[in-house]
């Protein structure tokens, strides 16, 4: 098969000296790595703050609570829509000017929210969220920054530190309540748009520091990565949209982050409902959705060194197969075993991140420098479409037939991928085991 690729298991054969001196060959990979780490948690700061108070301001203007979660909607629409975008914008001038683009575009979304907010205009607000949202969209390409510079090797570990970021960001956001609050009456701006001050110093702060030090451009560091490898690999030219679908890592890769992410979102994001028809009190749903936003990302590092340990594929396995528990333990476990229900939102997280986290760099493995930007870009469009069907299917099925039909169909979806990838795994030991490295 043309651009067959080398084995995705092969960092398994590499040594620690190895891995040393490949990242020697990285100029400047320290300083790449912390002003992605730096941006990723200045940008999840602020995007974590804003969509915390986004429905609080819809109903600040509008009265009623009936369109307090549309906020929040556009702008998960505004991340995924500017996905593509922005990485063609990528693929034809580099990360770097993408990156801080997006960042920009939402400075700019930020004080069109504000504005929307001290004019009482709620199409002004939307306007705003949309934008708001492409920081998002930075903060998500960014990981496959990290992959740029960083050997094959390593580069599970350097996305998952760089997803791990946003632990950060959503750990500082709220606590930059108290400061914001105290600029806004400074300005004389209302108590409800101060938490848009710290989206705005968040934006800011990241575009700035992506501008100033990511220097040189990750993908240039990839190109030249790709033309000082020694070890025997076949063209690395830009294939045809044809050729890209019949990659079989492609095609796990894609299916991986697109099922991850749309039972992730369908059967989370209507577990607050639920808890909430069972009798739980709103500080117990809050802390249901906080331990399943740990999952999701504290486990990054964790699952960034088991994709570089174990592999990609064996890494997505796990990840499908902890979704799978996830979902069951979670529809099976009464509304009224809270705690239950909980230790099933936290396993989905971690489940969700495996997958993201192994499934990313499967792509990247997969794809030649000059593919990458527009893939991964399509790729994170298409998750985020994902991300929105799944949330507008998983109140269908909630309100149709439950919670536990919606994770038993969860469960099935998840088992598609798991069967892909156990398949995949299986096919490569058995072409390895012919003398076929090139599996």
């Amino acid at each position: 098969m043309p651009y067959a690729g080398r084995a995705a298991d092969v960092e398994r054969t590499e040594t620690p000296e190895r891995n040393d001196r490949m990242s020697e060959r990285v100029p400047r990979r320290g300083v790449l790595m912390a002003t992605l780490f730096a941006a990723q948690v200045c940008g999840s700061t602020g995007h974590s703050i804003g969509l915390a108070v986004g429905s609080i301001m819809a109903a600040a203007i509008t009265g009623t609570n009936t369109w307090s979660g549309l906020p929040i909607a556009v702008g998960a629409l505004g991340t995924a829509l500017a996905s593509w975008p922005l990485a063609r914008l990528m693929a034809a001038l580099g990360r770097r000017p993408g990156l801080a683009l997006g960042y920009g575009i939402a400075v700019v979304g930020t004080a069109l929210g504000m504005a929307g907010i001290v004019a009482g205009s709620f199409l002004l607000l939307l306007l705003g969220m949309a934008l708001f949202g492409v920081a998002n969209t930075s903060n998500l390409l960014a990981r496959y920054a990290a992959a740029d510079v960083s050997p094959g090797p390593q580069r599970g570990r350097a996305m998952g530190l760089i997803v791990w970021g946003s632990t950060g960001g959503s750990i500082i956001g709220p606590n930059l309540m108290g400061p914001a609050l105290s600029v806004a009456a400074l300005v004389g701006l209302s108590p409800v748009a101060s938490a848009f001050l710290v989206s705005l110093a968040g934006y800011g702060l990241a575009a700035i520091l992506v501008q100033l030090f990511l220097r040189p451009d990750p993908l240039t560091v990839a190109r030249q990565l790709e033309r000082r490898d020694s070890d025997p690999a076949p063209s690395r030219a830009r294939r045809a949209p044809a050729l890209l679908v019949g990659d079989p890592r492609v095609r796990l890769a894609f299916g991986t982050l697109m099922v991850s992410q749309l039972v992730m979102i369908a059967t989370t994001s209507t577990s607050p409902v639920y808890l909430h028809d069972h009798g739980h009190a709103v500080h117990v749903i809050g802390f249901a959705v906080s331990i399943h936003l740990a999952g999701m990302y504290v486990a990054s590092p964790l699952s960034g060194w088991l994709s570089d340990r174990f592999g990609r594929v064996p890494a997505i396995g796990l990840g499908a197969a902890l979704l799978v528990l996830a979902v069951a333990i979670a529809g099976l476990a009464p509304g009224s075993a809270g705690g239950v229900v909980m230790l099933g939102l936290f396993l989905n997280g971690i489940g969700w991140n495996l997958a993201f986290v192994a499934g990313s760099a499967l792509l990247t493995d997969a794809l030649a420098p000059a593919e990458r930007a527009t893939v991964q870009g399509l790729a994170d469009l298409v998750m985020g479409l994902m991300g929105a069907l799944g949330s507008a299917a998983g109140g269908v099925i909630l309100g149709a037939w439950g919670f536990g039909v919606l994770n038993a169909v969860g469960a099935a979806l998840v088992l598609a991928p798991l069967a892909a990838a156990w398949l995949t795994g299986h096919h490569r030991a058995a072409r390895l085991a012919g003398g076929d490295v090139a599996a």
